[in-house]
């Protein structure tokens, strides 16, 4: 006798092909669900569409459409992958169908814009970098900074517009490319705390807030100046205790009065052996998808969790803490290109066979024109690694670059420089703690 699973009868409308979308395609078919997916893409240049059940050619922001194709179709939850601007159009739509949502528009206000977050997070407790206000344009040239400085849209994304600065030249530069890349035309000037990235990722379920990973960020050697693009996020933190002192207690008490029930939450910031920071927030699955990296070592997937939600208006599942003691390490590796049209991909089959490798694939296709703009849009290639060790993280690492190869129509080669694994050897102190 064939066993019902869990969604059969139930339908799921995705909107929009972006990051994450295709898992969760494939977690709600695999459970039952009738999966369709909307957005103005063909088929052929979305493969979210191509392993629906069923696609259609409406806009993701056509809410009118949208909304009477949802109550045509019997849809039972909407959803989308990690984009900001359908994460919104979700919120829209689920209000008009009264379906589950896991976050307000109040609430996604506070974290989406910087400002607001920033003051939310000083009215907490929660350490932020050093902001300098100014009235104007014209008075930059005049005020009192201490370089280096941070500039950034105040509602920007994917890290578009954002630029360290050295100088007042620089700063005046800075400061027009983040009012080009502003909705709003405002900006953030802030010290640029130098030391290491972190994100610290959350889950939320029926109000219980558990740390489900803090990683550490080795931005790009190739090139200076660099903000968004990396090579590698690694799991656990360096800075795992300092976090857990003087952070996530006010984190946690921070989403609780703003009324966080369910979900996940991404935060970002810097910290040294001074001090720790944070400077952004996302309430939605992080561009990186380090579920692949939690759920291969404990089981627990947030992005499964959300389509749960959106389905039932329950996360379903019980939260499982980060556990720092754990020996392994948990690696999101990326490789970037540079500028130009990418003529040829090799190499990810290859990648998918390595031991400690969980999920790989290319992110841009062939005939992709590559713009310069230091920012995330760049990323070509990502590789999810659980490793035992360090020197099998190195051993993976090393063999991905030996054969990923990403050329232009000349065959000339489009990759930043190879990322060393030698950087990784900030790790050694944790390594010769569990030697002894």
């Amino acid at each position: 006798m064939t066993q019902t699973k869990k969604y059969t009868g139930k339908k799921l409308l995705i909107l929009g092909s972006s990051l994450g979308a295709d898992s969760m395609v494939k977690y709600a078919q695999a459970n039952g669900c009738y999966v369709i997916v909307a957005d103005y893409l063909p088929v052929e240049k979305s493969s979210a569409k191509q392993i629906a059940d069923e696609s259609v050619l409406i806009s993701t922001q056509d809410f009118d459409k949208l909304e009477e194709f949802a109550r045509n179709n019997d849809i039972n939850g909407i959803f989308c992958g990690v984009s900001e601007i359908n994460l919104l159009a979700v919120r829209e739509l689920c209000t008009r169908l009264n379906l589950p949502c896991y976050f307000t528009l109040d609430q996604w206000r506070i974290c989406q814009q910087k400002r607001l977050f920033k003051n939310l997070c000083i009215k907490n407790g929660v350490p932020v970098p050093r902001e300098y206000f100014v009235s104007g344009i014209d008075s930059l040239t005049a005020a009192p900074f201490e370089f280096p400085l941070i500039v950034k849209p105040v509602d920007g994304c994917a890290a578009k517009g954002i630029t360290i600065c050295k100088n007042k030249r620089q700063l005046l530069e800075a400061v027009q490319l983040a009012l080009s890349e502003s909705a709003s035309k405002d900006y953030i000037i802030e010290e640029y705390v130098e030391g290491i990235e972190y994100t610290a990722v959350y889950t939320i379920s029926d109000g219980e807030i558990v740390l489900s990973c803090l990683r550490d960020r080795f931005p790009t050697l190739d090139h200076e100046n660099v903000t968004a693009q990396f090579d590698a996020s690694v799991a656990p933190s360096l800075y795992y205790d300092k976090y857990i002192s003087q952070v996530h207690p006010h984190i946690v008490s921070m989403l609780n009065n703003i009324g966080t029930k369910n979900g996940c939450l991404f935060f970002q910031g810097i910290v040294n052996d001074k001090k720790i920071v944070v400077f952004e927030c996302g309430y939605r699955m992080n561009a990186l998808l380090d579920y692949y990296n939690i759920s291969a070592a404990t089981g627990e997937n947030y992005m499964e969790m959300l389509v749960n939600f959106a389905l039932t208006g329950s996360m379903g599942n019980r939260l499982k803490k980060y556990d720092v003691s754990r020996k392994d390490y948990w690696c999101i590796f990326n490789m970037s290109c540079h500028g130009g049209t990418i003529a040829h991909l090799e190499g990810a089959s290859s990648c998918s066979a390595l031991k400690d490798v969980i999920h790989c694939q290319y992110l841009l296709p062939v005939g992709k024109k590559v713009n310069e703009n230091n920012s995330m849009a760049q990323s070509v290639f990502r590789a999810f690694i659980n490793s035992d060790s360090l020197d099998e993280l190195k051993s993976t690492i090393k063999a991905i670059q030996d054969y990923v190869k990403v050329t232009d129509c000349t065959d000339n080669n489009m990759l930043f420089l190879p990322f060393d694994t030698d950087r990784l050897n900030v790790y050694n102190e944790r390594e010769t703690a569990y030697d002894k």
